[in-house]
């Protein structure tokens, strides 16, 4: 793994998160930080954390301007 990074989010800022229909959710409006890490090929993955700073949900792909690929997978 060549680098992770964690943060909180502020207003208007972060990922966003398409559906199949092309709808957008600013990631910021749900879930109040990241854990985003890159794989050795380039890859990335990300975890989005709640506000008590515990991950929440995670993506396996992320696309190279700022969105998520899939469904994420929900954490307990």
């Amino acid at each position: 793994m060549q680098n992770i990074t964690i943060g909180r989010y502020g207003d208007n800022e972060g990922r966003v998160h398409r559906d199949e229909s092309g709808a957008i959710t600013r990631i910021e409006k749900t879930h109040d930080g990241w854990i985003e890490g890159t794989r050795d090929d380039g890859s990335t993955w990300i975890m989005f954390l709640d506000a008590a700073g515990s991950p929440e949900i995670y993506w396996g792909r992320c696309d190279p301007e700022d969105g998520v690929i899939g469904d994420g997978i929900p954490l307990e």
